[in-house]
């Protein structure tokens, strides 16, 4: 048996016989509630609720989808609950000019509102990584929002009317014998503090299994170093998750890709070279690189899925990281979708 643990919420992964057994052996010692048990088969459950997360078994694949209240209660907050115009794009690229009074500062209550749909707009795109970037953004701006960082927020809402629903698709496939993490950066792209941002998705065969968009801490001086940094956090985060797949049982190479020649050629050498520069502490990924332990790979970058999480991408690049990733937006609520109610700032 495998098991995931949320505080006092378990999810149990085994055989029908194996399963039987630890509900049998947990009740003895436990007062517990059985939320159901999914399968195949046809007493089986075919969706389920977890920790608000919806669970479907269908035509052989599982689809996984967040709570839809956060997008219906953003886009309820942001007055656009009778809209039907949307956008195709969460966010748009900013040249870093205000225009006239948007650089003033929210009044109390709006910059309290403000505060509460980033928080609720952060812990919608941990399942969402179509908004991830723009969430980020967003989520930069709580300690002193300005009127401009509104109309980020309502640009999101303005997505959100016409994709409140997204979910996950998990197709049946061949066991994997490595995670691949896809790695990309945006160099210089705040107009404010010429920081980069990394992005990255690691994945199992054809299963998105995480997702990010962040802030570099410093600035860097080039392309290539920027590139660098988002390929270190990367090979960070994939062998972080194959650790967790070896507590598992589950053992896995690391393969990463990006479309930075210069971060690869960086990646592969040994030492800082000519960029001088360079943090040391990010060297370490070169002495794994060189033991074998994760490989480089070279991908074009119209086809680099984690492009989206870096920028404001257009339709095209979001379409590219829509379908890598296997997300599918629905229109209708799940039957199991819990109701919305009001909700007081």
């Amino acid at each position: 048996i495998r098991a995931v643990i949320h505080g006092d919420d378990f999810t149990m992964l085994g055989w029908e016989k194996d399963l039987d057994w630890f509900r049998t052996e947990i009740v003895k010692r436990f007062e517990v509630k059985m939320r159901g048990r999914m399968g195949k088969d046809a007493h089986d459950d075919k969706a389920m609720r977890i920790l608000n997360r919806i669970v479907t078994y269908q035509d052989g694949r599982v689809e996984y989808e967040p709570d839809q209240r956060h997008a219906e209660l953003i886009i309820k907050m942001m007055g656009l609950a009778d809209s039907t115009k949307s956008v195709i794009t969460p966010g748009e690229k900013w040249n870093g000019k205000f225009e006239e009074g948007e650089e003033e500062s929210l009044d109390k209550e709006g910059a309290t509102m403000y505060r509460a749909l980033s928080a609720r707009a952060n812990y919608l795109s941990q399942d969402r990584s179509d908004i991830r970037q723009a969430v980020k953004e967003i989520s930069r701006r709580m300690a002193n929002p300005r009127k401009r960082d509104m109309h980020m927020l309502k640009r999101l809402a303005r997505y959100l009317v016409g994709r409140p629903r997204m979910i996950s698709i998990f197709e049946k496939q061949a066991n994997q014998k490595e995670l691949v993490g896809w790695s990309d950066s945006d160099w210089a792209g705040c107009p404010e503090t010429r920081k980069s941002t990394s992005g990255g998705v690691i994945q199992w065969g054809t299963h998105t299994l995480k997702t990010w968009s962040t802030t570099q801490n410093i600035i860097s001086m080039s392309s290539a170093e920027a590139e660098y940094y988002a390929l270190v956090k990367t090979g960070s985060q994939c062998l972080g998750m194959s650790a967790i797949g070896r507590d598992m049982g589950v053992k896995s190479a690391v393969k990463l890709k990006t479309d930075a020649t210069a971060a690869q050629g960086i990646g592969q050498r040994k030492g800082l070279g000519q960029l001088r520069h360079l943090e040391t502490n990010q060297l370490w990924i070169q002495d794994r690189i060189h033991k074998g332990d994760i490989v480089l790979e070279k991908v074009p970058g119209k086809e680099n899925i984690a492009d989206s999480l870096t920028k404001y991408a257009d339709g095209e690049s979001t379409a590219v990281h829509r379908e890598g990733c296997k997300l599918e937006y629905k229109q209708e609520r799940h039957i199991l979708a819990p109701a919305c109610v009001e909700v007081e700032m």
